[in-house]
């Protein structure tokens, strides 16, 4: 048996159900990509386009041979409905996949004790997608994320960059059926073109910036707190799929890195906006839904709230709006505008006079307005 089938074969013991090789070669596709969306002055989100460590792993690790791509199964969430995307459920997903990339290095290294590794879950600057589906691991669909056969685009992706020459393995044919059903739910439209985002659009993106919400995308958030499934819950390819579970792609117990579990449930909007920033670190610190910081998921579920429009949340805004932040101040006025009633238009009228900060002044008076 080679080398390369005993590291595929100890990744599936290790409960990695997706691996593949891919030879140390520049990132063509990559840059095709991105040149097409400068044309199409189109936004790549969370990257530095410029960086030419992005398309090179040669330029990550002198010598670099070989880059091994991961990918791990995202279950259904503990909490379906909560308003927040599939991926950030459960144990982060960047400790999960990390922790399955460290089990490949040290295992390279045990029998290439000389070997170079570096280890990336969407932490480096690697295009992931490219390197999974240069490696095997899936096809991309017109919604812009991998598919893998039998989990979908419900995967975390990773990769390994080595110095030891590994076999490669070849893409795989698309199954995407060209539908465009992806690009037809999408809320806002950010799907451009097959296999084009406009991420200034996309509702996963927005969620995950820092500052303020552009006001015309906030009724179209919804009740989302942090990321959005849609593309992917419409996809007929996601929606054939059988109902997974852990022991189905051979997670074997005692590897708490690939397993999303021990977390508590994501709460609703009331509760993330309400919750006390101690409290939120020992809830959720160990997940992706904390990633981006408490501000900007309580800034998320503000809105929700208003697009619920249930006049129950007025008691939790209302607190809410004497937040020293003023980015959360002003997307709570927001939502009592949205809301509605009495007892918000008499919130929004007392503390308008004594407001410091101009922008949600002009938050409070638009709320006002309608």
């Amino acid at each position: 048996m080679s080398f390369t089938r005993r590291l595929k074969e100890y990744a599936r013991q290790q409960g990695i159900p997706l691996v593949g090789a891919t030879a140390a070669h520049p990132f063509t596709e990559a840059i095709e990509t991105v040149e097409d969306y400068q044309k199409r002055g189109l936004m790549v989100p969370f990257v530095q386009v410029d960086d030419p460590a992005r398309y090179d792993p040669r330029l990550i690790l002198p010598g670099a041979k070989t880059v091994v791509a991961v990918g791990l199964w995202q279950p259904p969430p503990d909490a379906p409905g909560s308003g927040v995307a599939r991926f950030a459920h459960g144990y982060d997903y960047h400790h999960r996949v990390t922790g399955a990339l460290e089990k490949l290095g040290h295992f390279i290294t045990k029998h290439y004790p000389n070997a170079g590794w570096k280890a990336m879950a969407d932490t480096g600057p690697l295009v992931d997608r490219t390197a999974a589906w240069r490696a095997g691991l899936g096809w991309v669909g017109h919604n812009c994320l991998l598919h893998a056969p039998g989990l979908g685009s419900w995967v975390s992706l990773g990769e390994l960059v080595t110095d030891v020459e590994l076999e490669p393995d070849v893409p795989v044919p698309s199954e995407c059926h060209g539908c465009d059903a992806c690009r037809a739910a999408c809320p806002t439209g950010a799907l451009v073109a097959p296999g084009r985002l406009d991420a200034s659009r996309c509702l996963s993106y927005l969620t995950q910036t820092k500052g303020w919400l552009p006001v015309e995308f906030r009724h179209a958030l919804g009740v989302r707190i942090y990321g959005c499934d849609t593309c992917q819950e419409v996809c007929p390819v996601n929606r054939a799929l059988p109902s997974a579970r852990d022991s189905d792609i051979h997670i074997p117990a005692g590897t708490p890195e690939c397993l999303p579990t021990g977390v508590p449930a994501i709460p609703g909007p009331a509760a993330v906006l309400g919750c006390a920033k101690g409290e939120f670190a020992k809830l959720w610190g160990h997940t992706a839904f904390a990633w981006r910081g408490r501000q900007v998921l309580r800034r998320n579920a503000a809105v929700a709230l208003g697009n619920l429009g249930d006049p129950a949340a007025v008691p939790v805004l209302q607190q809410a709006l004497a937040d020293p932040n003023p980015l959360i101040r002003g997307h709570v006025a927001w939502a009592l505008g949205r809301i509605g009633g009495k007892a918000a238009r008499q919130t929004l009228e007392r503390v308008l006079g004594g407001e410091p900060d101009t922008r949600v002044g002009q938050e409070i008076r638009q709320a006002l307005s309608q």
